[in-house]
């Protein structure tokens, strides 16, 4: 008999289905919110917070009001966990909006503000106070609830307002830039509640802002527009370091733009003549070419200042680098900014750190700046734009 006669065979080990990403709490499919805008896709995963940043409050503002219903618009679909709501009513849409358009009732206390939505979809008062005094505490405004809306601050009546959003539990909360009336320290504390709130409530939020800063506490992906037109959505790492076209370097990065021509491309870096003198290494963007003229987008943290005997002179290559004057330096507390002018005119802006820049060289002095290939990236020129 054979020794293996006894021996069971094992049976392969299955593998483990991979664990299913969930379906968005949002999804926009060619949308159009304007004549001239052309279709918007979108989504939004649970739990997590959008956050839309452009050069036009009011087109922000104009697809809010679209996704919530209250405008109508040119084409496409709108979503909500797995629901076609395009044509349906805003109460019937599980979104909620927190605009300058919704104010607080000015002949309601501050409870009845936020119990008001429960009412109106049926609850009884005894219900609907009670969940109001829940929301009233978790939006830190114990002590207050008799006061009306015209006895608030500015941050507690968007409290208010929040509460009042929160309290009916929508799918989908958007928010219309709430924070520019706001001054930095409330601001700053409306944006920590938020994402507390949120993380705690699994809330899914789409938050309109018109403040960079705004956008980048967030700390989840950033839609850039520019007028109705979206351009990019990526988290602000790709945002500031691979922009997807000149309009968004300069929008969300406050990039410095310069005008050149490129000599040649090898491994994604384009080499560029710049027409303010110098040639440069810039990562190069999918539509460059060798020979066209281009817009090379670098951040003033990015570049590096060499100044007097520490200039960089010429490279083995034979190359010269982009040669100016300092004309001004200002200290911002968390960085010193530096303009530099080169001969023909063009002004560059840089910014470095206080510890790396204690001794700031007087206005007039001569100074060669530097960056590597991969913080810059060069673009083809938009139509009429430059």
């Amino acid at each position: 008999m054979s020794g293996l006669s006894g021996v069971s065979r094992m049976a392969p080990k299955k593998r483990s289905p991979r664990p299913s990403r969930p379906a968005p709490v949002l999804e926009i499919s060619g949308l159009r919110t304007a004549i001239n805008a052309p279709p918007m896709d979108l989504s939004l995963q649970p739990g997590t917070t959008l956050t839309l940043f452009g050069n036009q409050s009011a087109a922000l503002s104009r697809l809010l009001d679209v996704l919530a219903g209250f405008l109508p618009h040119l084409g496409g679909t709108i979503m909500v966990g797995g629901e076609n709501v395009t044509t349906r009513a805003p109460a019937d849409r599980r979104i909620r909006i927190v605009s300058p358009r919704d104010p607080l009732f000015p002949h309601l206390d501050l409870c009845n503000n936020i119990a008001f939505s429960l009412r109106a979809n049926g609850q009884s008062r005894t219900d609907a106070r009670a969940a109001a005094g829940r929301m009233i505490s978790l939006m830190g405004l114990d002590g207050i609830a008799s006061l009306r809306p015209a006895e608030l601050s500015a941050e507690q009546s968007l409290r208010v307002r929040l509460a009042r959003a929160f309290v009916t539990s929508p799918d989908l909360l958007l928010l219309d830039d709430p924070l520019h009336t706001l001054d930095p320290q409330a601001a700053r504390r409306i944006s920590i509640l938020l994402g507390t709130l949120s993380r705690a409530l699994s809330l899914s939020v789409i938050h309109a802002v018109s403040r960079r800063e705004d956008a980048l506490r967030s700390g989840g992906e950033i839609a850039i527009f520019h007028d109705s037109m979206l351009l990019q959505c990526a988290d602000a790492a790709r945002l500031y370091d691979r922009p997807a076209c000149v309009e968004v370097a300069t929008l969300f990065g406050e990039t410095n733009t310069l005008t050149g021509q490129v000599l040649d491309i090898g491994d994604d870096v384009a080499r560029i003549h710049l027409a303010c003198g110098g040639i440069v290494d810039a990562m190069a963007s999918e539509e460059l070419t060798e020979g066209q003229e281009c817009l090379v987008c670098v951040r003033p943290d990015r570049i590096s200042p060499f100044f007097g005997a520490q200039g960089l002179g010429l490279d083995e290559d034979g190359d010269s680098p982009v040669r100016g004057i300092l004309t001004d330096s200002t200290h911002l507390g968390d960085h010193i900014r530096m303009r530099i002018r080169c001969a023909e005119g063009t002004e560059i802006e840089l910014r470095r750190p206080p510890l790396q820049a204690q001794k700031i060289p007087a206005s007039g002095t001569a100074v060669q700046l530097a960056w590597p290939a991969a913080h810059a990236t060069a673009f083809p020129p938009g139509p009429g734009m430059y």
